[in-house]
């Protein structure tokens, strides 16, 4: 089955669930969530902020809320697939890409998503319009083909040179059994986690929440990421404090101590440093949603 709705600047996006969903094994849910004009999504804690024409797939969208700054347009887009198992997805959604089979994979019924930014050809976006086109249709076993073929060379364009789209500070992996995961989602699998901590978070903690011994850990941070894990913890501090200077209302004090620095003048000397501007300044060139006020 096939399901298609448009959204606007201050609405929830409910998940597009199928009445028979869990009726056979042969079906496998996708959801599509595409910007049709730049906006935030905010699921929980969590927040995803998205451009003209970036993508997000996940299994399931639920209660999740939209800001744009044009309340009157059409911000985004939202498809909902039940995809036949499992050979659609052999012979059409690139099978050998490892991101997908642990996608399928993870057992745990909470929200998972991957965010897919510099689609600037418009592949997606065109995929996208044919599925529309398809959810208006008299549904029959003709409309579900055509369906399952362009949503599968939709993952196809997603999935090609997928390094270079997948925003992994802001996408949310799979995380269930990490150490048998492939090296691109065990990389997602830990930004996401040392993120959800804000960056307040030692070697220690991660090692033993993956269960890693720490020599192990962090000869794997070189090899995922050709860093070590305070240089690591910096990016992904410093892309934190963007995203809440540009977002909220928090004052700098307060963010400086949510990602665990005992002084904000510390705080203050990286975020120039990685910056090149004062987080003062940076916020006031940057701020176009408020959305925890």
């Amino acid at each position: 089955m096939l399901f298609f709705k448009s959204y606007y600047d201050s609405e929830i996006i409910d998940y597009l669930a199928n009445d028979n969903e869990n009726s056979s094994s042969e079906l496998f849910h996708f959801e599509f969530v595409e910007a049709l004009s730049p906006c935030v999504l905010k699921a929980g804690s969590r927040t995803i902020t998205l451009n003209i024409n970036d993508m997000v797939i996940c299994q399931h969208f639920k209660n999740v809320q939209i800001y744009s700054k044009n309340s009157k347009d059409i911000c985004l887009r939202h498809c909902a697939i039940d995809l036949k198992y499992p050979a659609p997805l052999n012979q059409y959604l690139v099978a050998d890409n490892p991101l997908i089979h642990d996608f399928m994979n993870d057992k745990i019924k909470d929200l998972r998503y991957v965010v897919f930014t510099n689609l600037d050809k418009k592949i997606c976006h065109n995929y996208m319009n044919l599925l529309e086109i398809f959810s208006t249709s008299d549904q029959d076993t003709y409309i579900d083909f055509q369906a399952q073929k362009v949503t599968g060379l939709m993952f196809t364009e997603l999935l090609r040179d997928h390094r270079n789209k997948i925003s992994k500070n802001q996408s949310d992996f799979p995380s269930a059994e990490v150490k048998y995961a492939s090296k691109y989602t065990q990389s997602g699998a830990i930004m996401t986690y040392i993120t959800s901590k804000n960056g307040n978070v030692t070697l220690d903690q991660v090692a033993k929440h993956f269960g890693y011994q720490k020599n192990y850990l962090s000869r794997l941070f070189h090899k995922l990421f050709n860093k070590d894990f305070i240089h690591f913890r910096l990016i992904i501090r410093m892309n934190i404090a963007c995203e809440q200077l540009k977002l909220t209302t928090k004052s700098i004090e307060e963010i400086s101590a949510e990602l665990g620095y005992k002084d904000v003048s510390t705080f203050t000397k990286q975020f120039i440093e990685s910056n090149g501007i004062k987080p003062s300044l940076y916020r006031k060139n940057n701020t176009e949603f408020n959305i925890f006020e």
